[in-house]
Formats: structure tokens, C-alpha cells, sequence
């Protein structure tokens, strides 16, 4: 600011009574003329009016210690907001302030209220290079004072929009937020990206937050959803990699699919007894999560819930859950212990898919329906147990079957041996069934078997030879990829139908077939060695 003299402005303009921003929020210090006051008035209002928070000085006062205080202001601004005319830079306060806003590494946003403004040598160097507005006293007046506005850093805003009762916006770059009273509804992505928000105060009127409300804040710590609170969107808190702890309220909270996706610091989740369904992928890849209390009436797990949640080391899966969805615990290496009640009915497909630590595992009688590779990538599984009871599947010697035997469903990884002879009840083998069974040198099949699923032997990287017998019409995609020491395999003419990637990384493998036999012509399309059987 400039120093105080003796002299009367002849301008009409309203006292500047605009309130300064005192606070530990981030704020723009303003820099100018009292001569100016006139054009820079009209300029902070419209700041204001957008929620920007801002210092400047109207007092006029001279001396070291008034010095002192706008240098300690500029230290602590988060953007230089400087008003230049001829009059700033012939102010001994003005050149103070720029200088000081250079060596502290301040963002500057130079405005020229006059062209053709004459820099003095000394600031020659730091402003003849910066990006500014110029010409508000031109027509372009008002698309000037946009492009200013536009490129303010949103850290010193001050703004939340409300329509009512709804919370549809936030401008604001302050660490701790309180939603407004009157609020019900906290909009589509209302606080989404909101980087700097550290607490949300939810209050005790809001009742429901609608999809990426506050996804991608990235340095909220701690939340808490009031018992008002029935209702989260989808992906609602996605992406907000800092919270470590969640505390929901309410007995009848909805939680939307991917509501704490990716919350990678989440550990401490305290869900109410009376919630009944965990949505698909609600706590997908939550890394931090070590163990969780699911609430006592649950019923239903979604699809990729607990998806990656890496140092998941156990689950109690509540009595009145009737179904796993398809890959629940997909991706949670470190679970080691699953209890599930004879209430459950489904187990999907790849629910428990690369959960590496599970070495046990036991089927209560009420389980009617397993999908497709339930326990794919479970490479130290040792032993599958069925309840006696159970009238659709039975499990022999910890190897998983349906009831009658006729579908191999799971043979543990980890299970020792290594040759093992599938019964001759057997008609298929189920996707997966052999997954990484890295030990087995040599399975013998029977010629009761008509069909080979996906991935049946995939990474069976022991297995040497393989002899398909003629009951054998199917053989569905990569069955065989990743059995790297696979050399020969005899394949009958009674195969017809082949999928892609059958001996990917099988580079060695010499088939033996027909050489009229459509697996002839897969071998002559894909360029595998063959030779006639």
C-alpha cells in the first residue's frame, strides 16, 4: 500500500467496505492504490460476490511495523492479486509488496487497470513475463474479469451452492466444512475433487448424499454419517485414498455400488446391526482394511464388495446371508479365514479368486449353486470340505465335485501328490478346476469325459503329457495356457470345438492328431507343431 499524503482524491466511489479475510484458510492478498481504489472497489466486489477470500488493507497506515504486517500477510497468502497503474508502481508500499511476493514464491496475478503502464527497472524482471489481465477499462471489461476469475486458485474459495435444499456445489478450498443448515441432499459430485477438505461436518439434517458427492477428496481423514443419513450414492466417497475411518449411523443405510472404492487408508469401518446389503464393489480395493464387522442382518453381499481388500485377514459372514455374489473376495491375498452360516445359498463365480492365504475352506449343506472358478488363484489351498449334508455337492479327499460326481469342480492347488486319475463319473471338467495345481506331473483322464472348461489345467506347470480320450468333444479357452513344460498332448478326431489361447506359453508342446482332424486345422491356423496320431 502505498504511503499516506497529504492530498484529496477527487473520485466518486463507495467506501471499501468489504469485509478482510482474517483466518488460517488459504487467501489471496490484494495489492494496489488507494488512488485506484475506485476500479479495484469494483473488481473485490465481484470476488466477493464468487466466494473468494481475500486481504487487502484500507487503513492507509504508514510505518515498520504496519511493513511487518503486510509482509507476514504475503507470507502466509496463497495467491498475489496486484492491481498495476502508474500510481502502484510509484508507491514505495506496492514495489515492497511485489518484491516480497517474488521471494516467497507467490503466485502473481498481475491486472493493468491503464495500458501502456510504465515498469520500472527493478520490477522489470518479475512482471514483463507474467500472464495478466489487461484493458478493464476497455469494452472487454466484463470477458476480462472472467478470464482473472477462471484462473484464481480454488483453494481461497469460500463458495457452497445451495438450490433448494440441495447442496449442489462446492467451490470451496477450506480443510474443515460444515453443511449448511436447511440442507437435505448433498448433490451429484457436490464436493468431488475437493483435494485440500480434510472434515465434513454432515450435520443432522441431510439424509441422503447423491453419486461422487465427495469422490476424489483426497486428504478427507475421518467420516461420520448421522443416523439422518439413509442414503449414499454410487462411488459417493470413491477414490478418497486418506479416510481411515467410517462410522455410519444409521440401521437402514443404503450404501450405493463403489461407495468407498479405492479408500486405500480405510481401517476402521463401523457399519449399524441393521443394514441388509453391502452393494457391488461398496469396499472394492480398500487396502488398509484389515478386519470388519458385518452387521448382524445382512443378507446379501454384491458383486466385488470386498474386491482387493489385500490385508483382509479374516471374515464372519452373518446368518442371514443367503448369497455371495461373483467375486466378493476377489483379489484379498492375505484372507486366511472364512466362516460362513448354513444359511447361504450361492457362492459365485470367482469369489474367492487369488485369495493366496486360504489354505482350508468349508461348504455348509445349504449351498445349492457354486459358479465357475470359485477358487481360482487360491495356490495354497489345500482341502475343500462339504457338509454330509449338503445334496449338490460332495467333496472326496478335499477335492470339490458336484453330488453325482459327473462335474469336477475345484482341485485344491496346494493338495499333495503329483499324479492324480479323475473318476470315470466324471463328464466335465469344470473352468478352472486344475488352476495352478503346480505340482501335478500327470492326470490321468477317463473316456467318460466329453468336456474341457476354460482355464481346466492353466499354470499347471508340471504337467508333462496329457492324453485327451475320444469322449472328449470340447475344449473351451486357454485350458492348457501356462503348462510351460507341457510336451506332448494327444488330442482325438472327436474334438470339434476348440478355444482361443488353448497352449499360450506352452512353447514346447508337440500335438498328436488326425491330420484331417479340425484340431489339425487349429494347430495349422495357430502355428503349433503337430504330427499324426
Amino acid at each position: 500500500m502505498e504511503e499516506k499524503k497529504n492530498k484529496v482524491y477527487d473520485v466518486n466511489y463507495e467506501r471499501m467496505d468489504l469485509t478482510a479475510y482474517e483466518g488460517e484458510e488459504p487467501y489471496i492478498f490484494v495489492s494496489y492504490s488507494h488512488a485506484d481504489t475506485e476500479q479495484v472497489y469494483k473488481i473485490l466486489k465481484i470476488l466477493d460476490r464468487e466466494k473468494y477470500r481475500f486481504w487487502y488493507d484500507d487503513s492507509m497506515e504508514i510505518g515498520e511495523d504496519f511493513r511487518a504486517e503486510l509482509r507476514l500477510r504475503i507470507e502466509q497468502c496463497s495467491a498475489f492479486l496486484l492491481f498495476i497503474s502508474d500510481s502502484a508502481l510509484e508507491s514505495k508500499y506496492c514495489g515492497m509488496e511485489i518484491i516480497t511476493a517474488f521471494k516467497n514464491d507467490k503466485k502473481i496475478y498481475p491486472i493493468y487497470l491503464k495500458d501502456n503502464v510504465k515498469i520500472p527497472a527493478p520490477l522489470k524482471m518479475i512482471l514483463e513475463n507474467l500472464q495478466h489481465v489487461k484493458g478493464v477499462d476497455s469494452g472487454n471489461y466484463e470477458r476480462q474479469i472472467n478470464k482473472l476469475i477462471s484462473g484464481l486458485p480454488i483453494e481461497t474459495m469460500r463458495s457452497l451452492e445451495v438450490e433448494d435444499g440441495v447442496l449442489v456445489k462446492c467451490k470451496d478450498g477450506s480443510v474443515t466444512l460444515s453443511v449448511p443448515s436447511g440442507v437435505k441432499v448433498i448433490g451429484q459430485g457436490a464436493f468431488k475433487n475437493c483435494e485440500r477438505l480434510e472434515k465434513l461436518i454432515i450435520g443432522d439434517e441431510v439424509e441422503q448424499l447423491r453419486g461422487e458427492a465427495c469422490r476424489g477428496c483426497k486428504s478427507m481423514k475421518e467420516l461420520t454419517l448421522p443416523a439422518n443419513v439413509r442414503k449414499v450414492g454410487e462411488s459417493a466417497f470413491r477414490d478418497c485414498i486418506s479416510l481411515t475411518s467410517l462410522v455410519a449411523e444409521n440401521d437402514d443405510l443404503e450404501l450405493g455400488e463403489r461407495a468407498f472404492e479405492n479408500c486405500a487408508s480405510l481401517k476402521d469401518v463401523r457399519l449399524k446391526d441393521g443394514m441388509t446389503e453391502i452393494y457391488g464393489g461398496v469396499f472394492n480395493s480398500c487396502k488398509a482394511l484389515e478386519d470388519i464387522k458385518l452387521p448382524k442382518k445382512l443378507t446379501i453381499l454384491g458383486e466385488s464388495s470386498f474386491a482387493n481388500c489385500v490385508t483382509l485377514k479374516k471374515i464372519d459372514i452373518p446368518e442371514n446371508v443367503t448369497k455371495l455374489d461373483d467375486m466378493v473376495f476377489n483379489g484379498c491375498i492375505e484372507l486366511s479365514e472364512v466362516k460362513l452360516k448354513n444359511n447361504i445359498t450361492k457362492i459365485g463365480k470367482n469369489v474367492f479368486k487369488d485369495c493366496k492365504s486360504l489354505s482350508t475352506f468349508f461348504i455348509p449343506a445349504s449351498v445349492s449353486s457354486i459358479g465357475s472358478g470359485p477358487f481360482r488363484g487360491c495356490c495354497n489351498l489345500q482341502s475343500i470340505v462339504v457338509d454330509l449334508k449338503n445334496k449338490w455337492f460332495k467333496s472326496l479327499d478335499g477335492i470339490l465335485f458336484n453330488k453325482n460326481k459327473s462335474t469336477i469342480i475345484c482341485y485344491p492347488a496346494q493338495r499333495e501328490g503329483d499324479v492324480y486319475q479323475i473318476p470315470d463319473s466324471v463328464t466335465v471338467i469344470s473352468d478352472w478346476a486344475f488352476c495352478e495345481c503346480i505340482s501335478l506331473k500327470k492326470i490321468e483322464i477317463p473316456d467318460s469325459v466329453s468336456e474341457i472348461g476354460e482355464g481346466a489345467f492353466y499354470s499347471c506347470s508340471s504337467l508333462e503329457e496329457i492324453v485327451l480320450p475320444d469322449s472328449v468333444v470340447k475344449i473351451d479357452d486357454t485350458a492348457f495356457r501356462g503348462c510351460s513344460s507341457l510336451k506332448r498332448i494327444v488330442i482325438p478326431d472327436s474334438v470339434h470345438e476348440f478355444g482361443w489361447g488353448l497352449f499360450n506359453g506352452c512353447d514346447d508342446v508337440e500335438v498328436i492328431c488326425g491330420i484331417h482332424s479340425d484340431a489339425a486345422k487349429y494347430c495349422d491356423i495357430k502355428g503349433i507343431r503337430h504330427t499324426k496320431g
